[in-house]
């Protein structure tokens, strides 16, 4: 058995990790410099991506590999313009 029949834990990091990374992208919205908020998307996200790797290693070493993959498929796949706030320009 492998993910969550397997460590309920597993759902519960997964869970922390995706609500982790909207409110990332949620705070990223609010600052109005474009430059800067990508900037600011990158870092947060990567240094999410770390932290919660960590804690996984650390806690949840049987479920390790698999949270690594859903990690980097979510961080690779989830568009933070989506969340953002869409202004069309006026010409």
């Amino acid at each position: 058995m492998v993910g969550t029949v397997a460590n309920i834990y597993f759902a519960l990091l997964a869970a922390g990790y995706m609500t982790t990374i909207l409110l990332v992208y949620l705070v990223g919205n609010k600052i109005k410099d474009h430059v800067v908020k990508i900037g600011y998307i990158w870092v947060a996200k990567w240094s999410v991506f770390v932290a919660f790797l960590m804690l996984s290693g650390i806690y949840l070493p049987d479920v390790f590999l698999y949270s690594l993959m859903m990690f980097i498929i979510f961080n690779l796949s989830v568009n933070p313009s989506s969340v953002m706030i869409k202004k069309e320009a006026n010409l």
